[in-house]
């Protein structure tokens, strides 16, 4: 079987997993003595026939994730193989150690006779994620550039890229099978012409419009395929999640099986404490059941009894908090996170605070979405102290104080192309502390400090496999 042939082919794939997957797999080959000749030949060859700045950019993270995890030395021919440049083609050269080319050569401004075809819309929000969009009107607003009619104009010229499929990928060719209510990743064809079109926006932004260079690049990082701390992410799952459990009962039976899997991970790693999970623990056409618990503090004599609290807690499922990152360089391989003061943390009248919160959205990668919005925990309660998570092999290790506090793994569960709307994600993911510096609270003296868990667990459920699911939300507290 030839391997290498079968990779890159899967680059052209519209479900974004299976491309960053290959992206990893290629790049290992790249890193191999007695596999790194070929691969290179094969990536070269590839990457000089990219239609589109966004294709180009994805192989390039190819040979930028054999350097930085493989040892690899990129071939002096990358920058004369490299078409279509962009901003982010620039930052992947020179994070191999080249030049960047010049990127205005064939950029012109939208002509005053442009009409914004129909289709440029009509893909927003579906075959093409709002956020590109959205950077473009809220910077278009201040600066007053006509910087959507570019990107529509930018939009309309690469159509000739495909002339033969401009759409390539149909999200109803997977989703309408399944019956309503399913939703999809966007990787297909025109998310990758809509990508293109807004790096071309800004480099006409940034060359012939003066904007800021520096804004130009933060708002290109909007377009990584893969966050650089998470490029080397695989799947691992632990051997305490839970499987094939019944979540069907009332608060106390799931209550107990959660206790379990928190008294399994405190087995299997003595001195260390599950923080947060949140996993699809069955998938089925007629069912599917998805398992969330975050470890949480409590100070006592506050205003709401501990029976209420799952209630009163129901809004941090949509609001989680989210540290703001802080790279030390735009593909740094580590994510620094601000401190959060303790009263944005703490609910006072609960007097309850949250022992995770999330990753936030710089620097998402857009082949990575199976881990948004709610996959991602790092520890929320660190003091003043910055953190920093980095790549640890085929996981997360989140540093503190220069010592590791927590590590994060994710794994696959009821992966696929398409998944049901209500679900939060198709895969698992949990935090679990490193001893239990992550939780120390400078509390008033006298004052008690207990833990709980807030727990939810969210059942589909469908008679008819061509219905949408109906949902059914349960949640509750353990203290322990």
């Amino acid at each position: 079987m030839d391997d290498l042939r079968i990779l890159i082919a899967r680059l052209g794939w519209p479900t974004p997993a299976s491309r960053w997957w290959s992206i990893q797999a290629l790049a290992a080959r790249l890193g191999d003595p007695a596999t790194t000749t070929a691969t290179e030949a094969a990536l070269l060859k590839l990457l000089h026939s990219r239609k589109l700045e966004a294709e180009v950019v994805e192989v390039l993270c190819i040979f930028w994730m054999a350097a930085s995890t493989h040892g690899y030395t990129p071939s002096a021919e990358l920058p004369a193989h490299t078409p279509k440049p962009s901003l982010l083609s620039h930052l992947f050269l020179e994070a191999l150690g080249f030049t960047a080319q010049a990127t205005h050569a064939d950029f012109e401004a939208a002509p005053q006779n442009f009409e914004t075809p129909s289709d440029f819309d009509g893909v927003q929000g579906g075959e093409v994620a709002r956020v590109f969009r959205t950077a473009l009107n809220r910077l278009e607003l201040p600066t007053g550039l006509p910087l959507i009619r570019q990107m529509a104009f930018e939009w309309a010229q690469n159509r000739m890229a495909y002339p033969e499929a401009p759409f390539q990928g149909d999200l109803g060719h997977f989703a309408r099978p399944l019956g309503e209510g399913f939703v999809g990743s966007y990787s297909a064809r025109a998310a990758l012409r809509a990508i293109s079109a807004y790096l071309r926006t800004l480099v006409v932004a940034e060359r012939l419009w003066g904007l800021p260079s520096d804004v130009a690049r933060y708002l290109a990082l909007r377009a990584l395929p893969i966050h650089p701390t998470l490029a080397a992410l695989r799947p691992s799952r632990p051997a305490w999640v839970p499987v094939r459990e019944d979540f069907s009962g009332d608060a106390d039976a799931i209550e107990g099986v959660l206790r379990g899997v928190v008294d399994r991970v405190a087995a299997e790693r003595p001195g260390d404490e599950l923080i947060a999970l949140s996993t699809p623990v069955e998938m089925t056409m007629g069912r599917c059941v998805e398992v969330s618990l975050v470890r949480w503090l409590r100070i006592d004599d506050s205003e709401v009894a501990d029976a209420d609290l799952a209630a009163y807690l129901d809004f941090f499922w949509r609001n989680m908090p989210t540290p703001p990152s802080n790279p030390t360089a735009p593909l740094d391989r580590s994510t620094w996170l601000e401190a959060l003061p303790i009263e944005q943390l703490l609910d006072a009248p609960s007097g309850s605070l949250p022992l995770a919160g999330l990753m936030d959205f710089d620097r998402m990668g857009y082949l990575q979405l199976d881990l948004y919005p709610s996959r991602l925990f790092v520890p929320t309660l660190l003091g003043t102290v910055r953190t920093e998570v980095r790549p640890a092999g085929t996981m997360l290790e989140v540093w503190g104080n220069e010592q590791v506090v927590a590590d994060y793994v994710h794994w696959n569960a009821g992966w696929g192309p398409v998944r049901p709307g209500p679900l939060s994600g198709v895969c698992g993911a949990a935090l679990v502390s490193r001893g239990t510096t992550y939780r120390e609270f400078p509390a008033a003296e006298g004052q008690v400090i207990r833990s709980f868990f807030l727990w939810q667990v969210r059942l589909l459920h469908r008679s008819n496999t061509y219905d949408a699911f109906d949902e059914t939300l349960k949640s509750g507290v353990f203290f322990v």
